[in-house]
This record gives C-alpha cells, sequence and structure tokens, in this order.
C-alpha cells in the first residue's frame, strides 16, 4: 500500500467520487517525478488512527481486494519472519486506457514502523518502495517513497497528473478502510 502498500501497482486505484466525509478533510500530498524511464512517488498522509490500526490495514494482504479498487487478487505465498511474498493481480484504468498488473513482491515488515517491498517477479521491470508509519498525537503520518521502471510506455506517457490524482486516490481508500475498521466495521 502497499503498497505493500506501498507499490506503484496500488497506486493506480481508479478514481471514483467520493462525498464529503471525514476523510475528505485528510490532505494527501504527492509528489510524481518521471525522469526518462523511472517514476518516483513520494505520497504523505496523517490518518486520525494509531500505527496499529494503519498497520493493520496495510498488511491486510489476503483482504486487499475488498478496500483497494483495483486490485482484483492478492495472496500470501509465504511467510519466513518478518518478511512476507505477496503475489497480486489488477487492473489500472486511466480513461480509455487500461492494464492489467501482476506482480510478486517480497515485503519485509517492521512492525508500527515500516514496511519495505520489492518486485520479485511482474509485468514491470523494476518496483521498490518504503512505506514509514509516525506516530503524531493521535493520529498517524504515513510516508510513501516508491521508485518504478514500466515495461510499458504507457504508464510513462500518463503524465505526472495523472499518476498524483490516481496515488491520492489509491491512499483515500487506505484512509476509507482504516476509518471504517476503527469506526467498528469488520
Amino acid at each position: 500500500m502497499s503498497r505493500f502498500a506501498a507499490a506503484l501497482l496500488l497506486a493506480f486505484a481508479a478514481a471514483g467520487a467520493w462525498a464529503a466525509a471525514p476523510e475528505a478533510e485528510t490532505a494527501i500530498a504527492v509528489r510524481v517525478d518521471i525522469a526518462e524511464d523511472v517514476i518516483r512517488i513520494d505520497a504523505e498522509l496523517t490518518i486520525p488512527a494509531s500505527a496499529r490500526e494503519v498497520w493493520d490495514v496495510l498488511t491486510d494482504f489476503e483482504h486487499i481486494p475488498r478496500f483497494i479498487s483495483n486490485v482484483k487478487s492478492s495472496k500470501v505465498l509465504a511467510r519466513n519472519g518478518n518478511v512476507v511474498r505477496v503475489a497480486q493481480t489488477g487492473k489500472a484504468g486511466f480513461g480509455p486506457f487500461s492494464f492489467e498488473f501482476k506482480s510478486t513482491r517480497e515485503v519485509t515488515l517492521t512492525p508500527f514502523e515500516k514496511l519495505e517491498s520489492r518486485m520479485i517477479e511482474g509485468n514491470m521491470k523494476r518496483f521498490r518502495s518504503t512505506t514509514e508509519l509516525e506516530t503524531v498525537g493521535n493520529a498517524t503520518r504515513l510516508t510513501l517513497h516508491s521508485e518504478s521502471v514500466p515495461e510499458t510506455l504507457l504508464l510513462l506517457n500518463l503524465g505526472r497528473s495523472v499518476i498524483e490524482s490516481e496515488t491520492q486516490e489509491h491512499y483515500r481508500e487506505i484512509l476509507r478502510e482504516v476509518l471504517r475498521r476503527k469506526g467498528g466495521g469488520k
């Protein structure tokens, strides 16, 4: 989120309309840098929940398709201590364009603090991300840094603003799920 959390593949969640709600007040800052064939994304938001509550959503790999709109399947293949191997598939759409993605990532977990993800195989040439959690009062600041090299030029040609918008929507979905669970929904 992951991106896991924080994976570029997940950053391209389908955009949807969202009504004014508690999450609407949360600013989601996203900066995208595209240089040659590398896409770098930095995102930050503060979620009104504990680091544990945010962590539980970010690491709920098996249930990601329930709350991240473009992920069709997500399966834990193996666990070895704090390292989890996760396979995901999905479909990202951008206006008239769409592409299917698949990845197997190795996610190193530092509970309630950090998730480091690297793609082992999939339809990107390279992908790495780090998601960090920091307690700020009664909230948690989530920061993401990812670098990816797509196999297709489509992602590079979409432009910074489209990638920023899709990344913001991805984190809105995570925010909504954290708040839903915090409110007692499961």
